[in-house]
């Protein structure tokens, strides 16, 4: 018979207890450390790497004048493959926002760690190029595309006969078109004389001027030298219990020397013209919204005399 074995083959609660907490204290430890360690070549790792600019931020007098992605776009930026931080030049980066012809002026800096920083500001659009489709012209001359990069505006049309755009046109004393270029010389010193004349609040507020043409401006001929200002005028009419607008278009003839006076004498002319022709006005139970009135020439190239010559309505 064999003698019995007082000495269990099984480990005592106790023990299997303390055996199992420090097996976890063990490898959560490790765990830890191996985390720790993972980490710290993490951080090692991402310190050594090139920082790539990561946010553009722009600034300027008007509020997000142009989009952020198009200023990207000028610059060269791609979220895909973002550019150095320690390579990017911030002069060329200048230079490319400023052969935008949008954009009168510009200026690039970096901020730490990874941010550019965009101040500019746009020219802004104080009339139509006539000469050209969707050109507007700056108070300085400086020609650039009106859409989409604005909201629609009730501007003037100057019209000066220039040639294709980047192309001199038959008259040689004309200026060449060009993006990041004045328009210069004397057809174009005239046009911006004459927006600045009618712009003025005095002369802004009493009429209402769609065209300057000053294509014949210097013409070699007396008979055709001439300015012409296209304006408009609106009289309110009640009738049958509705307003009409009646819309009374103007062609001035002005010289090329004393444009400025002979619009002044315009202006004194204008409100007995006015209720002349708030006179001449029969509505019609078919009038309704604006209707367009019989076209006016007014020619004051003649001194002491404005001769007026009314043409048949337009439709």
């Amino acid at each position: 018979m064999k003698a019995h074995n007082s000495k269990s083959k099984h480990i005592p609660l106790v023990h299997a207890l303390a055996w199992i907490v420090g097996s976890a204290l063990l490898v959560s430890g490790t765990a830890h450390l191996s985390m720790k360690h993972f980490l710290k070549q993490k951080l090692q790792a991402h310190a050594k790497a090139p920082s790539v600019i990561q946010t553009l931020i722009q600034t300027g007098p008007q509020r997000e004048a142009l989009k952020t992605e198009y200023l990207a776009e000028l610059l060269g930026i791609s979220a895909d493959f973002p550019p150095l931080v320690a390579a990017f030049n911030l002069k060329e980066a200048e230079m490319k926002l400023r052969a935008c012809p949008l954009i009168a002026e510009a200026q690039v800096k970096l901020l730490k760690p990874s941010t550019l920083y965009v101040d500019y500001t746009i020219r802004q659009p104080v009339a139509w190029a006539g000469d050209y489709e969707n050109v507007a012209i700056d108070k300085a001359g400086y020609l650039f595309p009106f859409r989409p990069f604005f909201s629609p505006k009730n501007l003037p049309e100057i019209y000066m006969g220039l040639g294709p755009f980047g192309a001199q046109s038959d008259e040689a004393d004309k200026p060449v078109a060009q993006w990041n270029q004045p328009l210069a010389g004397k057809y174009a010193e005239l046009a911006l004389n004459l927006l600045n004349l009618i712009n003025e609040p005095q002369v802004q507020e009493l009429f209402t001027v769609k065209r300057i043409d000053v294509s014949k401006a210097f013409s070699e001929s007396y008979g055709t030298r001439e300015i012409i200002l296209v304006a408009e005028d609106l009289i309110p009419i009640s009738s049958n219990g509705k307003e009409v607008q009646y819309l009374f278009p103007k062609i001035l003839r002005l010289s090329t020397k004393n444009y400025a006076s002979e619009l002044g004498n315009y202006l004194k002319l204008r409100q007995q013209l006015i209720e002349n022709q708030r006179a001449s006005i029969k509505p019609t139970p078919e009038d309704h919204g604006i209707v367009r009135q019989k076209e006016a020439i007014i020619d004051f190239r003649i001194p002491n005399l404005a001769f007026i010559d009314e043409q048949k309505k337009t439709p």
